[in-house]
């Protein structure tokens, strides 16, 4: 589930908080970077069972309506398409699901408000409206309702936003990768067969990854740090951003301890970093000082490449 990327972000916000703070303690450090790749995994589990929380409460309006003393005709008539939608009862009847929620006590039933707003707001979504009037109830037709739930209901959502920064602040800028797992989860379910949930980690050696990066980093930061700065023309270290300092010294790090990933690799994934999470111009400035000190150590040999395609690269710096 976590990719590279993500993972280098991760490691990359715990980094920058530790940095430039009094806490410099790598142990620590380690223990908040499992902490929050754990709690990406928790808000995998906890958005995608949102879906059945909402279902439960249009179900319990139908049951309402019913046992109005004087029901409406639509009362007594209820659309049910929805609530018996097919692959909300695949998602429903999914044991590994249902355990993780309540093992790490995520319910939606905690949150009322939150659910009964995502309803509302679904009501009003032309892709719920064509979905109940439609006389389509193929599993197909249920599924592409699903998908359009998951693309509409939780990104940018004020509601459901300050609610999940208050679960947990872990959970901030996670929703949008999250919600792209869930997307690439349901194409898994199909009423003939058990679908998976994605694993945490994509590979076994992702973990290892992302501690092993956070940890040189942290390790060789004020190395590193001066480092950049024989590379920085007309910039006095006190005047580079943080954050952009931050992303200079992850990708030395990783060009120097990761000898399996290409250097191009390396400088493309701190530029898009650093797209998102700097200023404007910074993923130019970041990418031109990269470029100069990683060209600079494989010359020195520093920097050793292996691998199929790799070892060639390192020789053509030399």
């Amino acid at each position: 589930m976590l990719t590279r990327r993500f993972l280098r972000v991760k490691a990359f916000k715990i980094l920058f908080s530790y940095a430039y703070s009094d806490n410099d303690s790598l142990i620590h450090a380690e223990k908040e970077l499992n902490v929050s790749l754990e709690k990406t995994y928790d808000l995998y589990h906890f958005l995608f069972s949102a879906i059945i929380a909402v279902a439960d409460y249009a179900e319990g309006r139908i049951l309402t309506g019913l046992k109005k003393f004087k029901p409406t005709v639509s009362e007594l008539n209820p659309n049910r398409k929805f609530v018996n939608n097919s692959l909300i009862a695949l998602i429903r009847a999914h044991k590994a699901l249902q355990q993780h929620c309540n093992e790490r006590n995520l319910n939606w039933r905690n949150y009322p408000e939150t659910i009964r707003t995502i309803y509302h707001n679904m009501l009003e979504r032309p892709y719920y409206k064509n979905y109940m009037s439609s006389e389509d109830n193929s599993y197909e037709e249920d599924h592409r309702f699903v998908n359009n739930f998951f693309k509409n209901e939780f990104e940018e959502v004020e509601k459901v936003e300050y609610l999940l920064e208050e679960m947990s602040a872990y959970w901030s800028d996670d929703t949008g990768f999250v919600l792209s797992a869930i997307l690439q989860t349901l194409e898994t379910f199909h009423p003939d067969r058990q679908a998976a949930l994605m694993p945490i980690f994509r590979a076994k050696e992702d973990k290892e990854f992302a501690i092993e990066l956070l940890r040189h980093s942290m390790i060789h930061f004020k190395e590193y740090t001066k480092m950049s700065q024989q590379f920085v023309q007309n910039w006095e270290s006190d005047r580079i951003a943080y954050v952009d300092l931050a992303l200079i010294v992850m990708g030395i790090a990783e060009a120097i301890y990761f000898p399996s990933i290409p250097v191009k690799v390396t400088i493309n994934e701190y530029v898009e970093i650093a797209k998102y999470y700097s200023t404007r111009n910074s993923h130019v400035f970041v990418n031109g000082v990269l470029d100069k000190i990683l060209q600079n150590l494989l010359k020195e040999g520093t920097i050793i490449k292996t691998g199929r395609g790799l070892i060639q690269e390192t020789i053509n710096k030399k």
